[in-house]
């Protein structure tokens, strides 16, 4: 049985606030697919919304398009973290994209 937000395509990345100061905010990020598994920490600067990940933990690399959805994601918390706050938890599943849209 898949567990919540699970499926046998797609994927789902989940981001947990690590902490924030004047300068970035810090999440731990993992992302996953049926059949694997990622970690990265992920920083968000205040000044320009920029992301960096720091090196996947996992085996190989994880696919493209998740990573991207992960990103918008936290450019999207970037965009309103002055007036809603941080996040403390985000977790998301996307379906893979199809073979017209990956092109």
């Amino acid at each position: 049985m898949l567990g919540p937000m699970s499926s046998d395509t797609g994927g789902r990345f989940s981001l947990q606030l690590q902490g924030h100061d004047p300068a970035q905010a810090r999440y731990a990020l993992t992302l996953s697919i049926p059949d694997a598994e990622w970690s990265a920490d992920a920083a968000v600067a205040l000044a320009d919304g920029s992301i960096e990940f720091s090196p996947w933990q996992g085996a190989g690399a994880p696919p493209p398009w998740l990573v991207q959805y992960a990103r918008a994601a936290l450019r999207s918390t970037w965009h309103s973290h002055a007036e809603l706050g941080w996040p403390r938890r985000l977790t998301r599943w996307r379906d893979a994209p199809t073979r017209s849209e990956s092109a």
